[in-house]
């Protein structure tokens, strides 16, 4: 049986874990392990930052081909993208480097350019209580004074199923966040042992000690949700990655 196949490896973690699988389409819940339990979002705060940037679009107070500034005092040393230096870039390249690569440069540049309070009226517009912006990207200044971003595997089910259903922003807008979502470059946490050539629109995350990964996988027999949050691992990435890999594996077994 899956759940206690996956409870196995909660139950041998060295970390705390928290899953959650549903079916996008139906809300149907397969397994639900501590799924509303706030952890530290990390990189996974991008999705809502993502929503919340074309529901601005949708109000026609943002548009996706605007110019936006990119200065050279905001670059991270982490940045790839803009490693180079100051440019300008239209806002849908931004969102497209904050999924896609998860640039924390392009995210603070969308934070600074949404505003905290955008952000976070949006997600508690769709119903999400347990996620909360609170910081920029790498403020580990603000971390240390106890301002964290935070999540559960519960509310991101919430930002893929209405994404998937197209209840939120336009069809259209909906359609371009999944396109998005779909291209994001890690690959090596629940796809980890994934040989099959499956959709997934996903976002992953990482800390010291924690590492997430949710997203849809659009499997023959419908979407399916999966979210693995890892939270108190070992400093060791890998430890966290290939737990993650063995649920996520488990769970697609279990569709089979």
């Amino acid at each position: 049986m899956l759940k206690e196949s996956v409870q196995r490896e909660i139950d041998a973690a060295a970390a705390r874990v928290c899953v959650l699988a549903a079916r996008a389409d139906t809300g149907e819940t397969l397994l639900d392990v501590g799924a509303g339990r706030p952890v530290s979002a990390a990189s996974t705060i991008k999705v809502p930052v993502l929503l919340a940037a074309l529901e601005e679009v949708r109000r026609g107070r943002l548009s996706l081909p605007q110019i936006v500034p990119v200065s050279a005092d905001v670059i991270l040393d982490d940045s790839e993208v803009f490693e180079y230096g100051a440019r300008t870039m239209a806002l849908d390249e931004l969102l497209y480097w904050m999924i896609v690569s998860s640039d924390n440069t392009a995210t603070n540049v969308l934070i600074d350019l949404l505003g905290y309070e955008t952000v976070n009226v949006y997600i508690a517009s769709l119903g999400c209580t347990e996620t909360v912006l609170a910081r920029r990207m790498l403020d580990f200044t603000a971390l240390a004074a106890g301002r964290d971003n935070l999540t559960s595997a519960r509310d991101q089910f919430r930002f893929y199923r209405a994404l998937v259903n197209e209840t939120i922003l336009t069809p259209a807008l909906c359609r371009h966040a999944l396109r998005h979502l779909l291209r994001q470059r890690s690959l090596d946490k629940l796809t980890r042992y994934v040989a099959e050539d499956i959709p997934f629109a996903h976002k992953t995350g990482g800390l010291p000690g924690v590492s997430h990964d949710a997203g849809v996988f659009f499997l023959p027999g419908g979407p399916l949700y999966v979210g693995v949050f890892v939270t108190g691992a070992p400093e060791n990435d890998r430890y966290a990655k290939r737990l993650i890999g063995r649920i996520g594996r488990l769970i697609l077994d279990a569709q089979a």
